[in-house]
């Protein structure tokens, strides 16, 4: 087990930035990686999306195993720690990772993928299903853009792929939005899609509630009020079950000491993240970590 947990950003090399691949090209890919191991766990800096065919394959995403049968979609939000593993090589699907430039580059996107739904997986299942999805088969719509992804000619190249990848998310979109149990004010959804990734970058220096509340402009009760409305949790129960999941990550996939995580996860002292860590999970780090290793 690395001491660090390995960050995996997106290849340099994929000028379009935006890489789609069947699965015989991404393990091809993945074996040729020297930087990182793709099978030990690892986060990404980027957007995963994983679309099974024929057969089926088993995925490791934040210490949940989802099973992909033929017809399923797992979408793997940036920051989020995953692996592969050898099933890859018996399903058939597709791969795509895309960054955010290339959201960035075509920024009719943007608003589909702030307000989205798919990788917003602390208030939806990142898995889709082939009954969910109705008339509606991504499987289809992701063999057109491997096709356009390896054509030779590049006129355009980019702009139809961001094309074909925006009717693919709306597809997926409206299959969670049929699914949804209640319906949602998109600037909620927006509120909290911008709470959540200033926490996954600040965490480390605040866990005030309020704090977060000043930063997007809004109050404390409102910002409590979304948060509540789209998890069911208060807003400083959502940034402990953050920060734990945070800490979890560490314990799991590194040798870092628990000394170590407790700073590297902004806390004063080892004292006080134990304390924490054991408030919401009633374990120790230390029997955590021995559990998950045994």
């Amino acid at each position: 087990m690395k001491k660090e947990l390995p960050e995996i950003h997106f290849d340099k090399q994929a000028s379009l930035n935006i890489e789609v691949m069947n699965f015989e090209q991404l393990y091809a890919k993945l074996y040729r990686i020297t930087e990182h191991d793709p099978f030990a766990p690892h986060k990404i800096e980027f957007y995963l999306i994983l679309v099974v065919t024929e057969n089926a394959y088993s995925h490791s995403v934040d210490f949940k195993s989802y099973e992909l049968k033929e017809g399923s979609t797992l979408f793997v939000a940036k920051n989020q720690v995953h692996y592969f593993n050898e099933g890859l090589q018996q399903a058939k699907g597709f791969g795509i990772v895309f960054n955010r430039l290339f959201v960035d580059k075509h920024y009719f996107l943007t608003d589909n993928l702030r307000l989205n739904r798919l990788f917003n997986y602390h208030i939806e299942s990142q898995l889709i299903r082939p009954e969910e999805m109705g008339e509606d088969r991504l499987g289809d719509l992701i063999w057109h853009l491997h096709k356009e992804y390896s054509s030779q000619n590049e006129f355009a190249k980019s702009e139809i792929l961001a094309a074909q990848l925006r009717v693919l998310l709306l597809k997926a979109e409206r299959a969670k939005e049929l699914q949804a149990i209640t319906n949602v004010n998109p600037y909620w959804l927006e509120t909290f899609g911008k709470f959540k990734d200033m926490l996954e970058s600040r965490y480390v220096n605040t866990r005030s509630s309020r704090a977060y509340a000043s930063e997007l402009l809004i109050s404390y009760k409102f910002l409590n009020d979304v948060v509540k409305k789209l998890t069911g949790k208060t807003v400083k129960t959502f940034i402990d079950d953050f920060v734990t999941i945070e800490i979890k990550r560490y314990l799991i996939s590194t040798s870092l000491t628990v000394n170590e995580i407790s700073f590297t996860c902004g806390f004063d002292e080892p004292a006080n993240m134990i304390k924490f860590f054991k408030k919401n999970t009633g374990s120790t780090p230390f029997k955590f970590r021995q559990q998950k290793q045994t």
